[in-house]
C-alpha cells in the first residue's frame, strides 16, 4: 500500500509544469548558499486583473532538520534595485523582469540564495482550498464582500469565500488592503498543505496535486524526485506548531516619479534577517 501511495504521488507531481527560466543563473557570488539541507522556496502569486504584476510574494524557509517552516512575507510595494538598472516596487517589477529578476533582487537585498521558485494564479485556488477542507486566516479587520461576512480574528474560509476575501477592498479608508488579504489566503494554503489531516488520505493527496499541476509552475530544479521527497519530509517531520510568519522589515513609504507608492527597505534589519536565514537561526533573529 505504501509503494502504491508513493507511486500515485509520483505520477501526480510529475504533471506539474517546470520552467528553467524561473531562476537566475548562478554566477553571482552574492547568492550565498545556506546551511546544508535548508531550503528557501519563493512563492509568487499573480492575478489576472493585475496586468502581470506579482500580487503576493512569500519566501518559505524550511530548516535543515525539517522541523520548522518560516514564511517571510515580502511586500509587493518594496522598492528594490534591478539588475538592468533603476529601482521599482518588486510586485510591479515582476511584469517586466519576471521571476528570475525578482529572485535576483531579493537575493541581493537579503544576501541569501533562493533555491526554488513556484508561481501560481490566485484566481484558480477555490477548488484547491475546498480539497484542503478550508483554510484558516487571522483576519485583522471585520468586513464583508459578495454576500460573505468576515469577522475579525481567526476565520475558516472555503473556496468561494476565499475568492471573495481576496477580491475585497476598493481603496476606501478602513478597507482591508487587497494585497494583504491575498497574502493571508496564500499563507493559509501553505500552512494547510503542511498540516491538514485530509492529506493523510492518498486519494485526497492525488486530487490536491492534480489541481496544483494545472495552476502551478516551478523551476526545473524542483524535479519530481525532489518534490516527492520534500513533501514526505515535511508531512512527517515538521512540528505541528503553527507556521511562523515574518514580515520583511521596511522603513517608511514614498512615491516614485511616476506616482507609484513604495516601501523603503530597512537595510540594517534586513541584513540581520538575511544572516538568520543563511545560518538557519530564524528563531533567534532579533527584529
Amino acid at each position: 500500500m505504501a509503494v502504491a501511495a508513493v507511486g500515485s504521488l509520483w505520477l501526480a507531481v510529475a504533471g506539474i509544469r517546470r520552467d528553467p527560466s524561473l531562476l537566475p543563473g548562478r554566477t553571482d557570488p552574492v547568492a550565498r548558499a545556506g546551511v546544508d539541507g535548508a531550503l528557501n522556496l519563493m512563492l509568487i502569486g499573480t492575478d489576472a486583473s493585475s496586468s502581470g504584476a506579482a500580487e503576493v510574494l512569500l519566501m518559505v524557509h524550511v530548516d535543515a532538520d525539517r522541523d520548522q517552516v518560516h514564511v517571510l512575507s515580502v511586500p509587493r510595494e518594496l522598492l528594490v534595485p534591478l539588475s538592468g538598472g533603476g529601482q521599482e516596487p518588486i510586485g510591479a517589477a515582476f511584469a517586466r523582469v519576471g521571476s528570475a529578476g525578482v529572485v535576483t533582487a531579493l537575493e541581493d537585498l537579503l544576501q541569501v540564495r533562493v533555491d526554488h521558485v513556484a508561481v501560481t494564479r490566485l484566481e484558480a485556488m477555490a477548488r484547491l482550498i475546498d480539497l484542503l477542507d478550508g483554510i484558516t486566516v487571522n483576519n485583522p479587520l471585520a468586513s464583508s464582500a459578495d454576500g460573505h461576512v468576515f469577522t475579525r480574528g481567526p476565520i475558516i474560509l472555503h473556496g468561494q469565500e476565499a475568492l471573495a476575501f481576496v477580491r475585497q477592498g476598493d481603496g476606501r479608508p478602513g478597507d482591508l488592503d487587497r494585497a494583504e488579504s491575498q497574502r493571508l489566503v496564500l499563507q493559509g494554503i501553505v500552512e494547510r498543505l503542511l498540516t491538514s489531516k485530509a492529506l493523510l488520505n492518498p486519494g485526497t493527496v492525488k486530487a490536491v496535486l492534480n489541481q496544483l499541476a494545472g495552476d502551478l509552475v516551478v523551476d526545473s530544479g524542483l524535479d519530481t524526485a525532489a518534490m516527492v521527497r520534500l513533501f514526505i519530509d515535511l508531512r512527517v517531520s515538521v512540528s505541528h506548531r503553527a507556521l511562523r510568519t515574518i514580515e520583511l522589515p521596511t522603513a517608511g513609504r514614498g512615491t516614485t516619479a511616476s506616482g507609484a507608492p513604495y516601501l523603503r527597505p530597512d537595510a540594517e534589519r534586513i541584513r540581520r534577517l538575511g544572516d538568520a536565514l543563511t545560518t538557519d537561526r530564524l528563531d533567534g533573529w532579533v527584529r
